[in-house]
């Protein structure tokens, strides 16, 4: 009951406010007339003159009768609200699989809190990353998201934005919402009009002859979208004083009400985001307080939502300084900062992740060679799991020391094939199990037997990893395949670094070195592979950058920090990436058992699924003529 008062009470003192600027308004633009007036009379009182009675009626009435139409306008809550900002409602069996993945996230929160599962919509012109939420009941309650929201996060960080949704909901304040923007209507009224009037006298795409007053209507109306301006200004003015302060509130009400952390991942995706949270519609100034993050341009004044950079601030004061020295180190990885950098500089980590033994490798620029059968064409999934293993192998992998054994002498015969030094720390009879299998089967082992390592300290955990790192770069080279293969062991020993959001520029080389380490995995001939990757590249670089990615990179360089962070690229970003390179490389060729594995293991090191992928895969190797 108490909570109950405390949101009516907050409702009764927005809405006073409300009323508050409203007078203001119509006082203000009184005295503006008057100052007219008085010019001509000086007789006459500024704030109180002979046109002030009939003045203040019509200002009054034009804005009663803005909020009575607004209020019919918007009489089915969130539906109308929707309808209004020309949004899209989403629906499963319609829907594309970001869209799904909304649908399935919001189901998901609303059974969590035993609550009517919200209509979704989306704007679909809109790129930026948000969401509000609008609606007077549960029957009528609405969830809308921008298009950009549903290309550029995933499940996660979606789960972090429809949260602060929720609290909203279950907080009373997306009712109030719905509420002060039918009030703050009658203060938008004349800026509308004005606009309106400006577009009737000038429009660029007209096809028919054009209106001759139109110099006088583009006059008016910007004398009267100018006189509007003044209600946005006391609007924006007011809700600035009144609203600003919720928004911190808001996110740790909703990091308190989910018991995570999803809505920082939000926020740091939003802060590398090209496009910000910005929606660009004409209502964008009466929704920017029922939004998630600031609706209007970062430059403009008195908004209400602080920036991104002060709410992850508050959230978490370390995080952003975590990531501006992340952003500095890659910065300071290109060949042109190294010339101002300092000999006695040093950029040093608050923390002390794993990582690969020093000297760093370089990038193998040849495929690990198989037997012909076993290069060919690469298994069904199914009969590589279940297909018979020599019986050392099975009790091998009853125990974790002997599966971590196994997983030794894979990485061995990875890189020796035949031939493994007698001095190798692994045993022999386990290598000579696994060479008298097809060698298609051996990464499936690999992971069997990743799973039934179990648990080590930390320490040991690292000192297993450097092993197996100091294996695969035992030559001084390393691909992407054994790379892949030792961040899933880093995952099942929860070694896995947290990756910070990046922006797509920041990473470009490292882009560059993936699509390399990609490109040599192929069973193509070198001519081959150096055009594939021109035509890769020339999707995602610009005509100067290609210059200067012209050619492969000598360099040692650290693979699993250049998938660590790709990993952290928007979601339509890493999509975009492993489209273009799925064109390129397997559109008109068979993808072999090796490549196969990497692009799953590559799926899913990026975040996604990596079931469908393989069916895909596999079904396009069946249609293909070996």
């Amino acid at each position: 009951m108490s909570h109950y008062l405390i949101e009516n009470k907050s409702i009764v003192w927005s809405m006073s406010f409300c009323w508050l600027a409203m007078l203001l308004t119509v006082f203000i633009l009184n005295v503006i007339l008057g100052l007219v007036v008085h010019f001509f009379d000086y007789t006459q009182v500024i704030w109180w003159h002979a046109l002030s009675p009939y003045f203040i009626a019509l200002l009054i009435f034009v804005m009663l009768w803005s909020v009575g139409a607004e209020l019919y306008v918007l009489r089915e809550g969130g539906h109308s609200l929707a309808k209004q900002l020309k949004a899209r409602r989403l629906v499963f069996d319609e829907s594309t699989p970001e869209e799904n993945t909304a649908l399935k996230v919001v189901e998901q929160v609303a059974n969590s809190f035993a609550i009517d599962t919200p209509a979704v919509y989306v704007l679909p012109d809109e790129v930026g990353v948000n969401a509000l939420t609008a609606g007077f009941k549960s029957q009528d309650i609405v969830i809308i998201l921008t298009w950009g929201a549903l290309q550029n996060l995933d499940e996660l960080e979606l789960y972090g934005l429809l949260s602060y949704e929720f609290n909203q909901i279950l907080s009373g304040e997306a009712v109030e919402n719905t509420k002060l923007k039918i009030l703050y209507s009658g203060l938008t009224t004349f800026s509308q009009w004005g606009s309106k009037l400006a577009q009737a006298g000038y429009s660029p795409y007209a096809t028919k002859r054009r209106n001759k007053f139109e110099t006088i209507f583009v006059a008016i109306g910007g004398v009267i979208w100018l006189i509007g301006s003044l209600g946005i200004l006391i609007t924006r003015f007011i809700k600035y004083l009144t609203l600003s302060g919720r928004t911190f509130r808001n996110d740790l009400k909703t990091m308190h009400l989910m018991n995570n952390n999803a809505n920082i991942q939000t926020l740091l995706r939003i802060y590398v985001h090209h496009s910000g949270s910005q929606i660009h519609s004409a209502y964008s100034e009466s929704i920017s307080h029922m939004c998630f993050a600031n609706s209007l341009s970062p430059q403009s004044w008195m908004n209400i939502h602080p920036s991104i950079k002060e709410r992850i601030y508050e959230l978490n004061p370390t995080l952003l300084q975590d990531l501006q020295l992340e952003n500095l180190r890659k910065l300071r990885s290109r060949p042109l900062f190294s010339l101002f950098r300092s000999l006695e500089e040093e950029i040093t980590d608050i923390t002390t992740p794993w990582s690969s033994p020093q000297p760093l490798p370089l990038l193998r620029l040849s495929p690990i060679s198989f037997a012909l059968n076993d290069a060919i064409k690469p298994l069904n999934p199914e009969v590589r799991k279940h297909k018979k293993r020599p019986e050392l192998i099975q009790r091998a992998m009853q125990t974790a020391t002997g599966s971590r054994e196994i997983m030794v002498a894979i990485l061995m015969i990875r890189q020796y094939r035949e031939f493994i030094p007698q001095d190798a720390p692994v045993s022999h009879a386990i290598v000579d199990a696994l060479l008298n299998l097809d060698g298609r089967i051996h990464v499936q082992i690999f992971h069997d037997a990743c799973k039934n390592i179990g648990h080590m300290p930390t320490s040991i955990a690292r000192q297993f990893l450097t092993k197996l790192a100091s294996i695969i770069q035992a030559d001084g080279e390393v691909g992407l395949l054994d790379a892949l293969l030792l961040e899933r062991v880093k995952h099942e020993l929860n070694l896995m670094p947290a990756h910070l959001p990046a922006a797509f520029e920041d990473v470009k080389s490292q882009i560059v070195h993936l699509i390399d380490a990609l490109l040599h995995v192929q069973q193509i001939n070198s001519p081959n592979q150096l055009e594939v990757r021109e035509r890769i590249l020339r999707f995602l670089l610009t005509e100067d950058e290609m210059q200067i990615y012209a050619d492969i990179s000598d360099e040692p360089l650290d693979l699993a920090e250049i998938l660590n962070d790709v990993s952290g690229l928007l979601l339509r970003d890493r999509l975009n990436i492993l489209a273009i390179a799925e064109r390129c490389l397997w559109s008109d060729r068979i993808i072999t058992q090796d490549e196969l594995d990497v692009l799953e293991l590559l799926y899913w090191r990026l975040g996604f699924e990596t079931k469908e992928v393989v069916e895909q895969m596999q079904k396009k190797n069946s249609l293909m003529i070996i």
